[in-house]
This record gives C-alpha cells, structure tokens and sequence, in this order.
C-alpha cells in the first residue's frame, strides 16, 4: 500500500486566532510528527484513521472523533483508499475544559454528525464570520459531553527500548497464542519483571494491551471487507465468539456487527 505524504502544518495560519474548517476526501496518507497551536477535532468517514501521540496510539473507525490538545504532537496515517476526513482547528483560549487536556477517540453522535458536516460550508474558509462563530462556540460546548463516551481504542506508548521491542511484537503477532510467559521467555525476562514493565511504563496489565491490540486487528480486518464475525475472531487471535464480540463491546463501544453494517452502507 502506497501512502501518499501530506504535510498538516500549512492547514491553520498561527498569526490568526481564529478557528479553521478543512474537509477532504485524503485516501491512504501519511503525515509525518506535526503539531498546531490550535484543539484539533477530527471525524472519519469510509475508513480507518490511526493517530499516534507521543504517548498513545488511538485508532479512529469510521463514524467516530479524534480530539487532538493544542501543541500535542502527532502524526497520522490511513490505508484506507475511500477515507473522508473532517477536521476542524479551534483557538487554544475557548478549549479550557479539562476534557480538552488529552487526545481521545469517541463515538460521535448523530447530532455531533450533522454538526460536524454543517461545517463543510465554510471548508478552506478562514474568515470567521458571525455564524461561523456563533456555530463553532455551540459545536465546542457540546464536545465534553460527546467525549465523556470516549472509547479505549487506542494503545499505549514507550521509550523503553526493551519493552518497545516487545509491544511492537505483540502488535504483529496479535492474532497469534500470546501470553505472558511465552513472551518471558522469548525476550529474557521474567513473568514477574515484565509484568511490572507493563504496568510501570505503559500504565496497563499485559492482558490490557493484548485485548486492545487485537481489537485494533479486528478493526483493520474489517475495513478490508471481512463480513463474517467468526473469521475475523479467529483471525484476531479469539477462539471464543463470545468472548471476542463482549471484549469488541467493552473496547469499542458496540459489538463487531454495528462497524461491518456501517461498512456496507
């Protein structure tokens, strides 16, 4: 799959104080590790749209929203060829709410939606005239409560250079028999040791970031056209059904067959 490369910093002028609206079909892209002064809001349509943070990596499906802190640096990627992306800058000053202090995923509402696409009128216009104002300062008002639903669709990061070599593993093998032991062994610590890695600096058990993991793979199988539940389970690394579809609610926010129903749309 060929990314094109898209630069994001030209996007919001930092000599205005002023909020930015861009729509635009994007494809399979990557933006190389940017920042803006302004939050960032970012809906996705007819893909998957993979954030990485510093911190984190967040993984945005189709119908959901991305909330980026102003000065947060990141990148983003898509192999998704049909991927729609809505996004919309606002001023640091109006985004004091606590909730506007770190990136998250959430599902977007059907009112958030249409909001959201309302905002297609004033694409790659800057001038902030009354409505667009008055609409923005609504649209911002809302978000807490849309972001309290926030989704644990997203992987946490590190710079340990051992424990890096042992997510990024995990992450390729994920559909793989994985277990903590196994892992011991094949990296040269102890069950004990790397257990306590995990929860120190990735600030998650290692059962925590597998399940996630493997949602993230279920996610991508989806979006390449796999329609049946029990293939993309076992491929997934699941032997259980149920087990994949209840852990799919918990992480996800709905069960597998809502985002394969959205695809067919």
């Amino acid at each position: 799959m060929i990314r094109k490369p898209v630069s994001c910093t030209q996007i919001t002028n930092p000599d205005k104080d002023e909020p930015v609206v861009y729509h635009a079909k994007m494809g399979a892209f990557h933006a190389d590790w940017h920042q803006h002064d302004k939050g960032q809001l970012m809906f996705a349509e007819n893909g998957l749209l993979h954030i990485h943070t510093e911190n984190q990596k967040l993984l945005l499906p189709s119908w959901y929203c991305a909330w980026i802190p102003a000065g947060t640096s990141h990148q983003i990627w898509s192999s998704s060829t049909d991927l729609y992306i809505r996004t919309i800058y606002f001023e640091a000053p109006i985004c004091n709410h606590s909730f506007f202090r770190q990136a998250v995923a959430f599902p977007a509402s059907n009112l958030l939606k249409e909001m959201i696409g309302y905002t297609e009128k004033w694409n790659f216009k800057n001038e902030a005239g009354e409505e667009k104002k008055d609409f923005l300062k609504a649209l911002i008002q809302v978000l807490p409560g849309e972001m309290a639903e926030k989704v644990n669709i997203c992987l946490p990061s590190t710079t340990h250079e051992q424990l890096l070599q042992i997510v990024e593993y995990v992450q390729a093998h994920a559909h793989q028999k994985l277990s903590i032991s196994s892992l011991s062994k094949e990296f040269g610590f102890s069950v004990r040791t790397l257990s306590r890695l995990f929860n120190t600096h990735l600030g998650i058990t290692f059962s925590g970031y597998i399940k996630i993991a493997r949602m993230i793979k279920a996610m991508e199988l989806i979006k390449n056209g796999h329609t049946h539940v029990s293939h993309i389970a076992y491929q997934s690394g699941y032997e259980s059904l149920s087990t994949f579809s209840n852990n799919f609610l918990e992480i996800c926010g709905n069960r597998p067959l809502y985002f394969i129903n959205k695809r067919k749309v």
